[in-house]
């Protein structure tokens, strides 16, 4: 299992074996503790963020949906249908 960590510079995710970020080339050197962990808090804040963003999107979308179900179904209702 290899695992991951966050480049200082981007910020994207790598192996953390990693000598050089293969996204923006930047030099890795092994940060302290604290330095590890607010780069983590900042990644994963951004995630949570992104991810609620889309849930809200997607929650949207559907009650979008749904209203022009509910107006397709009256249709028929009023219909006689």
């Amino acid at each position: 299992m290899n695992f991951v960590s966050v480049c200082k510079n981007c910020r994207r995710t790598i192996e953390s074996d990693f000598l050089y970020c293969p996204w923006c080339g930047a030099e890795q050197k092994v940060l302290s503790g604290r330095e590890s962990e607010e780069l983590s808090d900042d990644v994963f804040r951004k995630l949570e963020s992104k991810q609620f963003t889309g849930i809200e999107k997607r929650i949207r979308e559907l009650k979008e949906k749904i209203e022009e179900l509910e107006r397709e179904f009256d249709g028929l209702s009023g219909a006689g249908i």
